[in-house]
């Protein structure tokens, strides 16, 4: 079921940035491979030195809103509010909130092709646990890899492996974690507008107080980023 329901969000997703490419084609916006046209949010390549970014995503398995800000070409900083109504990706509906400091770093790049390490730290909190159950807290910083392809002026493939993770320090005491690959994509509106695709699967582990298990967990997030420079 949560498969079948991943896919769907996927293959959703995939439709809109395909729909946005086909509409460009009638009044054909040339970008160009320049300095000003390099950033991105989440597909390869750092924002570019002085740029600031603002992303807003909207899926599974919640809400956020970000800001980074790029040190230099090479790497960014910044600070996202994800409010969350599933349990680490999960199919378990728990609302919850989740406060990260992204910073990613390039590790290769070309003309066409870049690759950049992320690193997510941050704290989360489960709450409707009702009150015999107790609320969740916990830290994580969840990593990754991501290579990005730069298909034409407007478009960049990517594909991503990820290594999520949460210390839970209460109901239940343990970590939470595993491994996430999947693709995603950004389809450049202009030169400052980029429409934004991660998709994501893979288990989730857990190790606690009451036990061990294993669950599938996913990640569907459509979004908007804007280059305020």
């Amino acid at each position: 079921m949560a498969l079948c329901r991943f896919v769907r969000c996927a293959a959703l997703a995939v439709t809109l940035v395909g729909t946005a490419a086909s509409a460009q084609v009638a009044g054909e916006l040339i970008l160009g491979l320049n300095d000003n046209n390099t950033w991105s949010a989440n597909a390869g390549r750092t924002n570019g030195a002085g740029n600031g970014v603002i992303l807003g995503e909207v899926g599974w398995p919640g809400i956020s809103v970000q800001y980074s800000k790029g040190f230099n070409d090479y790497s960014d900083l910044g600070f996202r509010a994800s409010f969350l109504y599933s349990f680490e990706g999960t199919t378990n509906s728990l609302v919850g909130l989740n406060l990260a400091v992204p910073y990613r770093r390039q590790l290769f790049q070309a003309t066409r092709l870049g690759v950049t390490a992320h690193i997510d730290p941050g704290a989360t909190f489960y709450g409707n646990r009702g009150v015999q159950t107790g609320n969740v807290w916990g830290v994580g910083a969840p990593v990754g890899i991501t290579a990005g392809y730069r298909w034409d002026d407007h478009l960049t493939l990517d594909v991503t492996g990820d290594i999520e993770s949460l210390v839970s320090f209460s109901n239940p005491v343990g970590i939470f974690f595993g491994p996430m690959l999947g693709v995603g994509g950004e389809y450049k509106l202009d030169a400052n507008l980029a429409l934004t695709l991660r998709a994501r699967a893979g288990p989730e582990f857990g190790v606690v107080s009451g036990g061990s298990g294993a669950q599938f967990a996913f990640l569907t997030l459509i979004g908007l980023a804007y280059n305020t420079h």
